[in-house]
């Protein structure tokens, strides 16, 4: 029979790689979303909704706080919107498209997730799941969206470029 501290050292060795890679994704270097994007048509999917002539979305990311302000252009109308998001997981409020909306974001390795939960007008949720990824030159934003209703899902690529600034 096995002593109790070969029993604990067998335990520990089987629960080290665990710990090791609870650790190193932790220390995994957090993306800087900060700058002005501009939506590439031809390498977005916008499945079944109509897609925008153009997006621009201007990041500001500081810390935990990321702030982002995007213009959307379709035909002769164009929207803007502001929302603010907490990378520590804290809880934001925001109005979308004029509802209520709370968002958690939160890291997956260097890619972050921001899960949405709107109250439409009618009393029912919209659920929104946005992954942010940038390449690895750091030119290219990649935002994936998954959007649950209680008719269905769908989802949605929003690729975009950095913009240089001033020249």
């Amino acid at each position: 029979m096995a002593s109790k501290s070969t029993i604990f050292s067998v335990i520990a060795i089987l629960l080290l790689p665990l710990f090791t890679s609870a650790q190193s994704e932790s220390q995994q270097p957090k993306a800087d979303f900060s700058g002005r994007w501009r939506m590439v048509k031809d390498k977005s999917d916008f499945a079944r909704a109509t897609m925008p002539d153009m997006i621009v979305r201007v990041v500001d990311q500081r810390g935990t706080t990321m702030n982002v302000h995007t213009v959307q252009t379709i035909g002769r109308k164009t929207t803007s919107a502001d929302v603010s998001y907490f990378t520590d997981g804290s809880e934001a409020a925001n109005v979308i498209n004029g509802h209520d909306a709370t968002s958690k974001a939160f890291w997956d390795g260097s890619a972050l997730m921001i899960r949405t939960n709107i109250k439409l007008s009618n009393g029912e949720d919209e659920w929104v799941l946005d992954r942010w990824e940038l390449s690895d030159d750091g030119q290219t934003l990649t935002t994936t969206s998954q959007i649950t209703t209680t008719k269905g899902g769908t989802e949605l690529k929003l690729v975009c470029e950095k913009e240089k600034v001033g020249g």
